[in-house]
């Protein structure tokens, strides 16, 4: 009996040093990403071209860690109290943009997704641009082959038209014009402190759309169901079957910490309130043996960039499994609304 206490006092310790360890990594990535954005913002309103680029840069990554941490709060991994991950998602959306609907309307959105099993595409992208006539149809795909994700900005700009296309959000129009005006105030002064400010701003934030596109393209092969559908039954075999993972790197795991462990995607999908730090232990317990389900950074960039107008014009697609190795010849990915940051109607 004594040993059996000294081993349950030594993994308590374990664990209380661990959990200390775990809320002092997210203190310090919470301080960098407000710092490191407010910081962002002084170094791109500086002279030359140097300076502003790294500003850039910063602001970029800590855009995207808005983004992901925006994402843990909603499911409840950064604090114990519901109130206090709620506080801290709602100041995350005021970095990454994603704060002109309310909080409480993108979590629902977000946990629908895994509760359903699904896809929600309110805003079909490729509907929508097989019905753009010619020239513009042309333009658009023309965008989208220089990398220039020009139906992401399409589908946020449309989300913020959300109470003149659905009756039942017509109370968003106040919060929505409010906070237009606020940072539209705030761009402004950044403008007349430096109008080249601007520039870096919007090549920062396209850099944001363009490394979550990346990554989430090839999470899911889920089915797409529009807003209001039937909900099909789906269990959870389904969701393993049509998760995918996207990591930097197999050799050193850690490089994918840059970016909270987001790409562990099956991982997350199994143990949704799993903190994003355990991600990596519970996807090795999923899959100790294959690693069909994971697509690595040279092959991410590859398939994306190969099928980067495909999924304009062709959809979804299907991935195939072949001697444990994942083929994604035919897999285009999804050009979707990532369901923490855009309310998609």
């Amino acid at each position: 009996m004594m040993l059996q206490s000294g081993s349950c006092d030594t993994s308590s310790e374990r664990s209380t040093w661990e959990l200390g360890r775990r809320r002092l990594v997210d203190l310090a990535t919470v301080t960098y990403t407000f710092g490191g954005y407010a910081f962002a913002l002084y170094l791109v309103t500086r002279h030359g071209w140097l300076v502003p680029s790294a500003g850039a840069l910063l602001m970029v990554h800590t855009m995207i860690l808005s983004a992901l941490l925006t994402h843990e709060c909603m499911h409840e991994t950064m604090a114990k109290s519901a109130a206090l991950n709620a506080w801290l998602g709602k100041a995350m959306t005021l970095v990454s943009g994603a704060c002109y609907v309310p909080y409480a309307l993108l979590k629902k959105q977000h946990l629908d997704h895994h509760r359903n099993r699904v896809g929600y595409d309110g805003f079909s992208l490729t509907r929508w641009v097989a019905q753009l006539p010619a020239p513009l149809r042309q333009l658009t795909i023309g965008l989208e082959y220089m990398y220039f994700p020009v139906l992401s900005i399409a589908a946020r700009i449309r989300s913020l038209a959300v109470p003149l296309i659905e009756p039942r959000h017509r109370r968003l129009k106040a919060r929505i014009g409010t906070v237009l005006i606020l940072r539209a105030s705030g761009y402004g002064i950044l403008f007349w402190v430096s109008p080249w400010s601007w520039l870096w701003i919007f090549s920062a934030y396209l850099g944001m759309l363009t490394i979550l596109r990346i990554y989430d393209c090839f999470h899911h092969t889920f089915d797409v169901i529009a807003l209001g559908a039937p909900m099909p039954q789906l269990d959870r075999e389904y969701e393993q079957r049509n998760t995918y993972s996207s990591l930097l790197s197999a050799k050193r795991p850690w490089l994918n910490g840059i970016f909270l462990n987001y790409g562990y995607h099956n991982a997350h999908h199994a143990r949704p309130r799993a903190h994003w730090s355990e991600l990596p232990r519970i996807d090795e317990a999923l899959y100790p043996a294959t690693r069909a389900h994971c697509i690595y950074f040279n092959e991410l960039l590859r398939w994306y960039h190969r099928h980067r107008t495909a999924r304009v014009v062709n959809g979804l697609g299907r991935p195939e499994v072949s001697g444990g190795r994942l083929l994604m010849d035919h897999y285009y990915g999804i050009i979707m609304n990532i369901s923490f940051i855009v309310y998609d109607v």
